[in-house]
């Protein structure tokens, strides 16, 4: 069972914009995911990720430094509030944004798939696995001219 699951993308645009435009507010992290954003990036807030309006998943801003990181935790596999399993279940995802000598290095890493109950280990990572390639791979089309 691996723990993690990364992605990375190199977009062509510094840190301040990328940050800004992707990943600095609800509305810019919602340019590309999910469809809406309710709540705040504050750590320790709760906010809301809503997908086509009908499947909301509920995080917990853990870190909010611009523009370099943006992390969150919540249960992976499907749209889950934070109460719905263990809180020693959650996974920790970080965006992570590094100057790049073609713009700006961002780097995804969803985190803690070996503290999640044995029977919903596999599925979790299974579901996210393939749910970071769809919804990552929409960033680099919002830098496209």
């Amino acid at each position: 069972m691996q723990n993690t699951i990364t992605r990375e993308v190199v977009l062509p645009a510094d840190p301040n914009t990328v940050w800004q435009k992707s990943f600095g507010t609800p509305d810019a992290l919602a340019s590309w995911f999910p469809h809406e954003v309710k709540g705040e990036f504050t750590p320790g807030n709760v906010a809301k990720f809503v997908w086509g309006g009908e499947h909301t998943a509920e995080v917990k801003i853990v870190t909010v430094d611009p523009p370099k990181t943006l992390a969150y935790q919540w249960h992976p596999g499907d749209a889950h509030t934070l109460d719905s399993f263990p809180e020693d279940e959650l996974t920790t995802v970080t965006f992570s944004l590094e100057p790049h000598e073609k713009g700006t290095k961002v780097t995804v890493v969803e985190s803690g798939f070996d503290k999640i109950a044995a029977d919903r280990q596999d599925w979790a990572h299974s579901q996210n696995t393939s749910g970071w390639d769809e919804e990552f791979a929409k960033l680099p089309k919002t830098y496209e001219a």
